[in-house]
């Protein structure tokens, strides 16, 4: 552990001159360079402080004296002749600060780099250092990633910070999420301390990544299964989702991005989009973001009765469809069911809002009924019955009857020859044994057609029939 007489031994420290005080009263745990003379007061223990001709320029030379005592400072180096009057002398001996004059402001700011060299070089200091800094953080574990870098960085006497690429300027330390990078630790300097301590936070801001994704994964997968449980299961997903701090009870928008390969770095992309969409102080909790069916689920919760829509200019350019607004686990399933309906008459680049969607608007609400999706399985379920036919059975009927009836209409949606959509609907009437001629039957079949084609829109637990 070097001291200031060990010190003043240094290539740097033969500039200096002890003027008072004792020069081996506290071991020298840094060398700062001291601009105001208030910065003092934020001085670390064991600190040289160098005065700049500005600090020291109508300086208090007891009232600096003190403020290094109490601090429990090692010395003060004043640029130029310093005074060495008694009450200066005697105050230096009983504060135990060693007062040192320099030189000029150019060889202060050597004289600062080249004491802070001479004690990187020392292997007790190392040691002491990196031990206090590494202990202070052993009392961090489980704090923010924020907290953790000031403290680190307060500790060492180095600027932490984080970084998705690496920095070729800057030195870099892994963080490691589950084994893979998940960015750096970015400091500069040589400081072998800082490097050391700058593994020790990598680790920790690892630990820190993994258990909020932990935490992330345990939501979306709560949330999951409440859009998906069927109507008499929705309590009980309800229930553990607020377990697992899914903000159920507020009132929700839903933004769904039709993307069928979404990969993570899409993912990336639509949390960060997400989180700037609304106001966070407008939010009861931060959006949730989730793989749902063909795309990306977003999940907005405010307490507010009217809140604004979500923005979607920081999202990728896909086709977008936005829920209204609606409360409670209940609502929280029907916004989601709005927004995926909008998505999927939404072209790439453009948004969709559910409340303006008009016709199709009801036919959704329909989808999304339990009941309903039963009911229009029940009147199909013979079709599967058609062998090879069968798989394109549901999607031949909607055509012939959406095109009220016309063999040529429903051919060209199709893709086939006329007589061969004739063929498909006389097997397909024959298995549902109804009569086209009746308009409650051809409504109630075109119907229950849509609602099983477009039971992907809705959270459940049937599987969607094939649409082609």
């Amino acid at each position: 552990m070097r001291h200031v007489s060990d010190l003043l031994r240094t290539p740097a420290g033969r500039r200096l001159t002890l003027i008072a005080g004792p020069w081996d009263a506290r071991p020298v745990r840094s060398v700062v360079l001291v601009d105001e003379i208030r910065e003092l007061d934020s001085a670390p223990v064991g600190a040289l402080a160098v005065l700049s001709r500005n600090a020291a320029q109508g300086c208090d030379v007891l009232g600096a004296l003190r403020t290094a005592g109490r601090r429990g400072l090692a010395a003060l180096v004043l640029p130029g002749p310093a005074s060495t009057a008694p009450d200066v002398v005697d105050l230096a001996r009983r504060v135990g600060v060693a007062l040192l004059a320099g030189g000029s402001e150019q060889s202060l700011s050597e004289t600062v780099l080249g004491l802070s060299d001479s004690l990187r070089a020392d292997p007790d200091l190392l040691l002491s250092r990196t031990r206090e800094a590494i202990d202070r953080l052993g009392a961090m574990e489980g704090a923010s990633e924020g907290d953790i870098l000031r403290v680190a960085s307060a500790a060492i006497g180095a600027e932490y910070g984080v970084a998705e690429i690496a920095e070729p300027a800057a030195k870099n330390a892994v963080i490691r999420v589950d084994g893979r990078p998940d960015g750096y630790v970015r400091w500069y300097g040589e400081d072998p301390a800082a490097a050391i301590v700058a593994g020790v936070v990598a680790a920790m801001l690892g630990r820190v990544r993994a258990a909020a994704r932990a935490r992330e994964r345990a939501r979306e997968q709560a949330l999951l299964a409440l859009l998906r449980a069927p109507e008499k299961d929705v309590r009980a997903a309800a229930r553990q989702a607020r377990r697992e701090g899914v903000p159920v009870d507020g009132r929700h928008v839903a933004v769904f991005l039709r993307a069928p390969r979404a990969d993570e770095a899409l993912l990336r992309r639509v949390r960060a989009g997400a989180a700037a969409a609304l106001d966070p102080a407008d939010l009861t909790a931060p959006p949730l973001v989730v793989r749902w069916q063909d795309g990306l689920l977003v999940i907005f919760t405010t307490d507010e009765r009217a809140a604004a829509l979500p923005a979607t200019d920081g999202l990728p350019p896909l086709g977008i469809g936005i829920g209204t607004l609606q409360a409670g686990p209940d609502g929280l399933r029907r916004t989601v069911v709005q927004a995926r309906a909008a998505a999927g008459r939404a072209a790439p680049g453009e948004v969709v809002r559910f409340d303006r969607l008009g016709a199709h608007a009801i036919l959704t609400e329909v989808c999304g009924s339990e009941s309903a999706v039963l009911a229009a399985r029940d009147m199909l379920a013979p079709l599967a019955g058609l062998g090879p036919l069968s798989a394109q059975a549901i999607p031949t009927l909607k055509a012939y009857l959406d095109h009220w009836g016309s063999r040529s209409r429903a051919a060209e949606v199709l893709n086939l020859h006329p007589n061969a959509v004739a063929h498909r609907i006389r097997r397909i009437t024959a298995a549902l044994g109804a009569d086209l001629s009746d308009p409650e039957t051809r409504f109630a079949l075109q119907l229950a057609c849509h609602i099983v084609l477009e039971r992907e829109c809705a959270p459940g637990t049937t599987r969607p029939a094939a649409s082609s």
